[in-house]
């Protein structure tokens, strides 16, 4: 089992990461090749590419919804590559949220349930995750709309809304695949700062992944995905 050194271990890391996919025609076609990676407690990062180019693939391996083909990926310094589906979903539980293009909330709950709902799955103290959403609704400007279901709010308010449910147990990873893509560009851009102010207060490392240019420029590091690879920008 590979080890990473902890002495001074990044928050989370590829190494070497490689991921195949079948074709049709019974060969693998490389879609990440070699890549190496390391997020640092705090930072900042984006990655954009061409649609296609293996970014969505490049999160959920970092975030042990998928495995690599080769490679090691590790979570402050312990070794995830090989951990059961129950085990990873242990260990990301306080330790990474996720953000989508789409916001995904479940139509049935309220804008509150659907934020509070990572914290009745991690049987956290109901009463006081409550005042921590609470007082998320309230930074994020949505406090009137916590008792709405989804189908009555806008693209721009559900998409808060899955900025709070992300930062609900104030994870030490965010990692956000495309949050402002359905979003029209001051709603888009709103979002991107409440999310960087946010993330900074909670002193949680982002990783970003976007087309936006100007949101590119915000970011401690960036990298581009092109044909595999990992270059930075």
């Amino acid at each position: 089992m590979p080890v990473e050194p902890s002495a001074a271990s990044p928050l989370a890391a590829l190494k070497n990461v490689s991921k195949y996919f079948p074709s049709p025609n019974g060969q693998t076609t490389p879609v990440l090749q070699n890549i190496s990676l390391e997020i640092a407690s705090g930072q900042t990062v984006s990655i954009t590419g061409e649609s296609g180019s293996g970014k969505s693939t490049l999160l959920n391996i970092i975030g042990g919804l998928e495995k690599p083909t080769v490679g090691s990926v590790f979570w402050k310094g312990k070794y995830i590559s090989e951990a059961s589906v129950d085990q990873c979903a242990a260990l990301r539980q306080n330790f990474i949220g996720f953000i989508f293009q789409a916001s995904n909330l479940i139509p049935e709950l309220t804008a509150l349930e659907n934020v509070l709902l990572s914290a009745c799955i991690a049987k956290k103290d109901l009463k006081r995750c409550k005042c921590l959403a609470e007082a998320l609704f309230q930074r994020l400007a949505i406090a009137p709309l916590k008792n709405r279901i989804p189908a009555n709010l806008s693209g721009g308010e559900r998409q808060r809304i899955a900025i709070a449910r992300a930062l609900m147990l104030r994870p030490e990873l965010v990692i956000a695949d495309e949050p402002t893509g359905n979003l029209d560009e001051n709603n888009a851009a709103i979002a991107i700062e409440l999310l960087l102010e946010l993330c900074r207060e909670y002193r949680s490392a982002l990783l970003l992944v976007t087309h936006n240019p100007r949101f590119v420029k915000k970011m401690q590091q960036s990298f581009a995905l092109h044909s595999g690879n990992l270059y930075p920008i």
